[in-house]
């Protein structure tokens, strides 16, 4: 079973860096929101230039619009002038063309371009913080055109959100729980988020690094504790989140306080002072234990610090006008419709939108598990739960209309991407501390049904790109040998990639069919019922503890958080592999209460245990749990 959920992780994974790779590959040169001034900025980043020089718009037209003089204003004090080496300017290669007239192909870009001299271009994001730019910039400045440097700079960024969803999907995966445990992330990831990750700017960053920050600080409050492995990942997607985008910082303060309100109660911690009497070794391990967490919160916190000086130095902020902000109040229904869509998948400069049902069918699941956590829940998980989706709303309201509304401009849902996944994420999370409690009937339906409607709504998404692309909105919705543009290599590569990671999606789908239903840990003869919401190892006939995650083939407990690599108890564990506490060989107090509750010292029994002697934890001892 072990083995089984490592495949199902890596079918996961693979399906989402096999999507990345389609998204690269097939969507034209210069589509994604910002893309070309974006492409200024990662170059002028990657050869040192972080802060630029002030530019203007040479010619700035917003025609008739409300608040035009404004939005000028707002995006000169923004612009930067950046160097470029020969070959690298986006505006001489011609991308991109065809903006916004989506009933027409991109043959535009077919056009022959020479190949420029070194030049200067501006770049209306100049001001922006250079930090996670200069990453893609860096391997962009190596290359000798402008369109080889925008796929090279869309790859190192798909490769920097892939691994960002592999932290989320090794956050939120249970072992008891099985494939269940990634629905969550599964929903986050959406087409949306996929696109904004794989072509040029730090959107794309800030949305997964959100995703897997919120997943490893909801994985942290489970009754388990946290593996060893989590804080060097909050560390350093903690320092990635805030050091991408202005409102990076938000979010990183943000994620405690959901972990805190979603957390699970930590019972049973033994707190004898015999831990305090142990050997010099068990004192200098729980001295290191302390300072863990504290080293990667540190990086964490540095990028904050970096983040708020660059913000106080370079970037300018908006003044508070209480008719913007009452207009924006007006306009939050209209506005809310359009986020409702644009966090599914709105691609292009936000103007591609999807088929209808392609909505419908992702929403639909998402409140589907949102209904299962609720209606499963206990109740202070259902309170937590309301409690962060209500935050969360007035989080985007106030960054809406306090905030990005001042500047004229409108406020798109990419912005706010990071905060939605909230949703998904905390549902599934709750879900998954149920997952002993689910009718075998539900949990299969969101095991299978869940992967599968994703995997179809990606395929579409894709579909629908390209196809605006290739023949335009107009065109035949079969386009293949009737393209009038071809990416790189044509589309055959680019579909067999998407392809690919819809079977990824389909095969981890299918493992949910084979997965082995979470039960309850076994309660102790006449003891109480703990309220045990998770699955936990039992003993198996070898003596050794079944493989559903929590213990590996070596004897050690795995990385769910029982145990540490060098054999010393984790965090929430104080006793050793051996059911022993310390050296001195004294069994810790959970396997006295259960050996007291199994009955198995009651004087007169047959089975009476001699004194002194430790029984098998495996056998007797409860699990506590955090959930009432």
């Amino acid at each position: 079973m072990h083995r089984r959920g490592r495949l199902a992780r890596l079918l996961l994974v693979a399906g989402f860096g096999l999507l990345l790779a389609a998204w690269v590959g097939s969507n034209a040169p210069g589509f994604g929101p910002d893309e070309p001034a974006n492409f200024v900025k990662e170059v002028g980043a990657g050869t040192g230039q972080w802060s630029g020089t002030p530019g203007r718009l040479a010619h700035p037209a917003f025609g008739a619009q409300p608040g035009a003089p404004e939005r000028i204003d707002w995006i000169n004090r923004n612009s930067r002038v950046f160097r470029l080496p020969a070959g690298l300017d986006p505006g001489r290669a011609g991308f991109p063309c065809n903006l916004f007239r989506n009933w027409l192909s991109v043959s535009c870009l077919d056009r022959p371009h020479p190949r420029p001299p070194a030049t200067r271009a501006l770049s209306y994001v100049g001001t922006y913080e250079p930090y996670v730019y200069a990453v893609p910039g860096a391997a962009m400045a190596h290359t000798d055109t402008a369109l080889g440097a925008l796929y090279t700079g869309r790859a190192v960024t798909a490769a920097l959100v892939a691994g960002l969803l592999a932290v989320a999907v090794a956050a939120a995966w249970s072992g008891p729980a099985g494939p269940l445990s990634v629905a969550g992330v599964l929903l986050a990831a959406s087409p949306m988020v996929l696109f904004m990750g794989s072509v040029l700017g730090t959107n794309g960053i800030e949305i997964a690094a959100c995703t897997a920050l919120f997943a490893l600080v909801l994985r942290m409050g489970r009754a388990t504790g946290p593996p060893r492995w989590a804080w060097p990942a909050v560390g350093v997607v903690g320092a990635l989140l805030a050091l991408s985008r202005p409102t990076g910082p938000a979010w990183v303060l943000l994620a405690p306080l959901v972990g805190l309100v979603l957390a699970q109660r930590r019972a049973g911690r033994w707190r004898s002072a015999d831990r305090w009497r142990s050997a010099d070794r068990w004192r200098s391990a729980t001295r290191w234990r302390r300072a863990w967490p504290v080293l990667w919160l540190g990086l964490a916190a540095g990028g904050v610090v970096a983040t708020a000086l660059w913000e106080r130095a370079v970037q300018p902020h908006p003044g508070i006008r209480r008719a913007l902000v009452v207009e924006g109040l007006h306009r939050l229904p209209h506005d809310a419709d359009a986020w409702v869509r644009q966090w599914v998948g709105v691609f292009g400069w936000a103007s591609l939108p999807m088929p209808t049902y392609a909505y419908r069918i992702w929403w639909l699941a998402v409140v589907v598990l949102a209904l299962v956590a609720l209606a499963t829940g206990p109740w202070r998980a259902r309170l937590g739960f309301v409690a962060v989706l209500v935050g969360a709303a007035v989080v985007a309201v106030g960054l809406d209309v306090v905030v990005l509304r001042q500047t004229r401009f409108p406020v798109y849902g990419r912005y706010l991407l990071p905060l939605a996944v909230l949703l998904p994420l905390a549902a599934g999370e709750i879900v998954t501390r149920q997952a002993a409690r689910l009718p075998g009937a539900v949990r299969r339906l969101i095991q299978v049904a869940v992967p599968l409607a994703v995997a179809a709504v990606h395929l579409v998404g894709l579909w629908a790109n390209a196809r605006r692309y290739a023949v335009g909105t107009g065109g035949p919705v079969w386009f293949l040998g009737r393209s009038q543009w071809n990416p790189p290599g044509g589309w055959s590569p680019w579909f067999a990639l998407a392809a690919a990671g819809t079977l990824c999606l389909v095969a981890f789908a299918l493992t949910g069919l084979r997965a082995t239903p979470a039960t309850p840990g076994a309660q102790t003869a006449g003891g109480p019922d703990t309220g045990d919401l998770t699955a936990y190892p039992t003993e198996t006939g070898d003596g050794h503890t079944s493989d559903d995650g929590y213990a590996s083939d070596d004897g050690y407990a795995s990385d769910d958080g029982y145990a540490s690599d060098d054999g010393y108890a984790s965090d929430d564990d104080y006793s050793t592999n051996d059911g022993y506490a310390g050296d001195d060989h004294r069994a810790s107090r959970h396997e006295d209460a259960a050996r007291r509750a199994s009955g198995a010292e009651v004087a007169g029994t047959t089975g009476r245990t001699a004194p002194g002697k430790p029984t098998d934890p495996g056998r007797h001892r409860a699990f506590p749990t955090g959930d009432d």
